[in-house]
């Protein structure tokens, strides 16, 4: 494995720039190996918050075959109503497989004020065409959350050869959304209310479909499994 590999490290640095990061203490806590998978796979990782982000998790599990996934994922706090930055990175043998977006998570795709950050984010995706080359075809488990994707999501399939500049993309991407973190102001009256519900709606469609709390269900059952991924993602 190449940079790709300290991308978590790499992704805390950008944000300490900015931010002030505190350790959370989960529910359940990591290291785990899930007495269902008869502790063949291994989870664990680092989970932070700041004064404008609910959830900065940043999670490594490491299946009993010749694969690594690094799965980064931060959201704002309601009252920021912002768009979530998602980052999965996936080793299986000689290819590497990068999923990289901040899409909302509302059935807006993106609000009025989110368009000059998105035309940043354009900007960037534009820049690494030599990336872009290399799609990945969305399917199986793969093809869940696609109806989220933002117009900036990138799906790639790489090899070891483009992971420098894969790492990149990743930190212009992450550096972008903190600045528009940082920027942003807290919503009051019905606009925050309005964000609640959004809010509410996700966390049900995440609890159904999405391929991580899937996996959660799989390793340690529907119940723990749920709670776990809410939890650690979004502090439920």
């Amino acid at each position: 494995m190449g940079p790709l590999a300290k991308i978590h490290q790499e992704i805390v640095d950008v944000l300490k720039e900015k931010f002030t990061l505190d350790r959370v203490q989960l529910k359940h806590r990591l290291p785990v190996r899930p007495i269902r998978m008869l502790g063949l796979i291994g989870m664990d990782g680092e989970v932070y918050s700041t004064n404008k982000l609910l959830r900065v998790t940043c999670l490594r599990i490491s299946p009993p075959v010749f694969m690594k996934v690094f799965s980064t994922y931060m959201c704002a706090r309601v009252e920021y109503d912002l768009p979530a930055f998602l980052c999965e990175v996936v080793y299986m043998g000689k290819n590497i497989m990068v999923i990289l977006d901040v899409h909302r998570t509302a059935d807006v795709a993106e609000l009025e004020r989110d368009k000059p950050f998105y035309d940043t984010l354009m900007d960037i995706r534009a820049r690494y065409s030599d990336l872009l080359a290399f799609p990945l075809e969305a399917k199986g488990s793969l093809a869940s959350f696609t109806d989220l994707d933002s117009r900036a999501a990138c799906r790639l399939k790489i090899t070891g050869a483009h992971e420098e500049r894969a790492l990149e993309m990743v930190k212009e991407y992450l550096d972008a959304y903190a600045e528009y973190v940082t920027r942003s102001l807290a919503l009051e009256g019905d606009a925050l209310a309005t964000a609640r519900e959004n809010l509410e709606r996700y966390l049900e469609k995440v609890e159904e479909e999405d391929p991580g709390v899937k996996g959660n269900k799989i390793f340690f059952g529907k119940k723990e499994g749920v709670a776990r991924a809410l939890d650690m993602f979004f502090g439920v």
